[in-house]
C-alpha cells in the first residue's frame, strides 16, 4: 500500500510515516510505504503520478492560503484519480465553527475519515488501524457532535425515513447518537441480542459496512442533507 502523507508540521509528519512502516505488520495486511510531504504543492505533485499512491492522510491547514476545507477543495481538484483522503488534524469537536468544516469534509468531499491530532494517541492509533483496514473513520467525539446539532424530525415523518421501519429508524437514531449496543437496548428496552439483529438489517438497507457510515446517514437523514454518498459495500 502506497501513502502519501500531508503535513507542515515537518517533525510530526516524518514521525507518523516512519511510525506507519515500522508498525506496518500490525496496521495491515500488505506492505506499506508512505511518503512524507509538507506542502500542497508537493502533495499534487504526487498525487499525480504514475502509479498513484493508495491514500492520502491530509492535514487541513497547510500555509496562509490552504486552510480548513480550502485545503481539501484544492487537493481534490489537483486529484484525477479520486485517491481516498483521510483529514488528519488539529481540528476540535469542542468548536462549532470547527466541527462544521469536519462535517463540510465529510458531506462534501467524501472523505475515507477523520483523525484528531489533539485527541488521545491511543485513539489515533485505533483509527488509523481501522482505516487501514478499509473502513471509514471518525471518532466518537466527533460523531457525537454532528448528532447534536441535527434536528430530530417529527415522529410522523420518521416511519420510513431511509426505507426503515419504525424500530430500525429508532435503533438507527440512537447508533446516531454514538450510543453503544447496551445503551441503546437500555434506553429501546430490548435485548442487546436484538439490537445487533436489527443493527445488521440497518446496515445491510442502507448498504453500508459500519456504525460509523450508519450514522452519518442517519445524520444526513435527521439534518435534510444527502450526506456524502459512500456506494454499496
Amino acid at each position: 500500500m502506497k501513502i502519501l502523507w500531508v503535513d507542515d508540521h515537518e517533525l510530526l509528519c516524518v514521525a507518523l510515516s516512519e511510525y506507519l512502516q515500522t508498525h506496518a505488520s500490525e496496521l495491515s495486511a500488505t506492505p506499506i510505504d508512505v511518503t512524507p510531504v509538507f506542502t500542497l504543492a508537493r502533495a499534487l505533485e504526487e498525487v499525480n503520478k504514475t502509479p498513484p499512491p493508495d491514500l492520502v492522510f491530509l492535514d487541513l491547514n497547510l500555509d496562509d492560503e490552504n486552510r480548513g476545507a480550502t485545503t481539501l477543495e484544492h487537493f481534490q481538484a489537483g486529484n484525477p484519480s479520486k485517491v481516498p483522503v483521510v483529514v488528519c488534524t488539529g481540528l476540535t469537536p469542542g468548536n462549532d465553527q470547527e466541527v462544521e468544516i469536519l462535517r463540510m469534509c465529510m458531506r462534501d468531499y467524501a472523505v475515507r475519515g477523520i483523525l484528531l491530532k489533539g485527541g488521545a494517541h491511543k485513539k489515533m492509533f485505533i483509527g488509523l488501524s481501522r482505516i487501514l483496514g478499509g473502513e471509514l473513520w471518525i471518532p466518537e467525539e466527533v460523531l457525537l457532535r454532528f448528532a447534536r446539532s441535527t434536528q430530530a424530525p417529527s415522529a410522523s415523518r420518521n416511519e420510513h425515513h431511509l426505507g426503515l421501519s419504525p424500530r430500525e429508524w429508532d435503533v438507527g437514531r440512537c447508533i446516531a447518537r454514538g450510543l453503544s449496543g447496551k445503551q441503546i437496548a437500555r434506553e429501546l428496552n430490548v435485548s442487546e441480542g436484538h439490537v445487533r439483529q436489527v443493527s445488521c438489517v440497518i446496515y445491510d438497507k442502507l448498504r453500508v459496512r459500519n456504525r460509523v457510515e450508519a450514522a452519518l446517514r442517519v445524520n444526513a437523514e435527521l439534518g435534510g442533507g444527502s450526506g456524502p454518498d459512500k456506494g454499496p459495500s
